[in-house]
């Protein structure tokens, strides 16, 4: 046992190096801001040479400086529900052997009532060994339910398969790789109290951060869109996203939008991607969704520039479809809230046309320096990483600058791409169960999941107990 002696001196130490550290960054911020006015100051006659992008660059300024102010002012929800809710956690899985069991080992282990909990895994075609390590894992855990599609159908599916296998009161979904904080549950369900909230997104971290460059620029970037963009939006009752790492959801509203979302297309194809950017812009259109930073998961993201350039692909397919379905509506809310949205939707088709402009148009045409725009960009990118040094503590907050210039020589340009390939549905990561022509059905069942509006094939293998016509076909 640690002297308390010892454990005094380990505290006051960790206080002294903590405000050392902090005082360190803030006056870093402080020389920062200095130079950027000294040099703003000096190019402000510039401006008026050039008002369109002057412009673009002022509005840029006041919409990250309105979302790191407002963030400030969040904070989550302390006080629940007077009663617990039931709660059913359901996952979709494709190809997951290597981490489903961990997750469902996971959410047992939450601390929440067994009797008000239950677990609904759904099997979306895999091609590997997650059925059978879903099977292992239900001998362990009585109150877990699971779904074999027959081939792949998308993530969309099985996140409907998994809402009409439950009637709990609360829905939350968790991406297969991703491991809960113990107290996770009973922080997410807290925004409930308020019947105006629908759906509730909580705080995810990187869970492989440490494993390479790569992976510790996504956590920085994990960081501030959750505790910034988030946070700054959940004042409003507007979080554009509820995150698929980890949400939550009243299983009523969810159940009055499932028939549009199930069968969403955008120009004349299936919608395969974005299903929960998609769920949150429906939910929005008469309710509230928030941010519950106490609400906590970890997420394995790709550590692989290729997997990694073909998710941020399909996120900005998403997001292009979403955006322009919010903004038929948006407008409806909060003044506050609606402004930055729209200007968000908008600042990424521009920025590309803006970094050619200052970069290499001005230079090679007018003979002008790009040092005004690049040193914009190194300012937000030391604002974003001063945020997460100062709120994390932590050593590698350098990851944020470098993450702003990923985002500035690679992943801006590809907006255009996400546009030229709108109508391209694939996820570019999945092989799924080859279809055998018979038709897309349910093989397989753990336990006794309720009717979930896809038919049985005719001998299903059905693991666990089996609650009489539960399994049948949904009217």
């Amino acid at each position: 046992m640690e002297h308390p002696i010892t454990h005094a001196l380990t505290r006051i130490t960790d206080f002294f190096f903590g405000l050392a550290w902090r005082s360190l960054l803030g006056g870093y911020f402080l020389l920062l801001a200095g130079i950027v006015w000294f040099i703003k100051s000096s190019y402000l006659p510039a401006l008026w040479l050039d008002p369109l992008f002057g412009l673009y660059s002022l509005c840029v300024t006041v919409y990250l400086v309105s979302r790191f102010s407002l963030s400030l002012l969040y904070h989550p929800a302390r006080r629940g529900p007077d009663e617990l809710p039931t709660v059913a956690v359901v996952i979709p899985a494709m190809n997951e052997q290597a981490a489903i069991e961990t997750t469902l080992a996971s959410i047992f282990a939450l601390d929440y009532p067994q009797h008000l909990l239950s677990v609904f895994a759904v099997d979306d075609g895999s091609t590997d060994a997650t059925w059978e390590r879903m099977a292992f894992a239900a001998r362990r855990f009585p109150n877990l339910h699971a779904i074999r599609f027959s081939h792949n159908r998308g993530k969309r599916a099985a996140m409907a398969a998994g809402i009409r296998a439950t009637n709990a009161q609360v829905v939350c979904f968790v991406d297969s790789d991703s491991t809960l904080e113990p107290d996770a549950l009973r922080e997410i369900i807290k925004p409930f109290r308020d019947r105006r909230v629908a759906a509730v997104t909580g705080h995810a971290d990187v869970q492989n951060r440490a494993y390479n460059v790569l992976t510790l620029l996504q956590q920085v970037r994990y960081f501030v869109a959750f505790r910034v963009i988030k946070g700054s939006e959940s004042i409003f009752g507007a979080v554009t996203c509820a995150s698929g790492c980890f949400s939550a959801y009243r299983r009523d509203r969810l159940l009055e939008v499932l028939p549009a979302w199930e069968t969403q297309s955008f120009l004349g194809r299936e919608a395969t991607f974005g299903d929960d950017r998609a769920l949150t812009n429906m939910l929005l259109k008469r309710s509230r969704v928030v941010y519950q930073s106490t609400a906590r998961c970890a997420t394995n993201v790709p550590h692989k520039f290729k997997g990694f350039l073909v998710q941020q692909t399909r996120w900005k397919k998403s997001w292009l479809r979403e955006s322009l379905i919010a903004s038929t509506f948006f407008w409806r809310k909060n003044p506050i809230a609606s402004i930055p949205t729209y200007a968000s939707n908008v600042f990424p088709i521009v920025a590309p046309v803006v970094i050619f402009h200052a970069c290499i148009w001005n230079p090679l045409a007018h003979g002008s320096d790009p040092w005004m725009y690049l040193v914009g960009l190194y300012a937000m990118a030391v604002l974003y990483s001063l945020y997460y040094g100062f709120t994390r503590r932590k050593p590698y907050w350098w990851a944020g600058i470098a993450f702003v210039l990923l985002y500035a020589t690679v992943l801006i340009w590809q907006t255009y791409w996400a546009i030229a390939t709108a109508r391209k549905t694939a996820w570019g990561t999945r092989s799924g169960r080859a279809d055998d022509g018979l038709g897309f059905r349910i093989i397989g069942t753990i336990g006794s999941p309720q009717p979930s509006g896809i038919p049985l094939c005719v001998e299903v293998e059905r693991i666990g107990a089996v609650a009489g016509s539960e399994l049948g076909v949904a009217a």
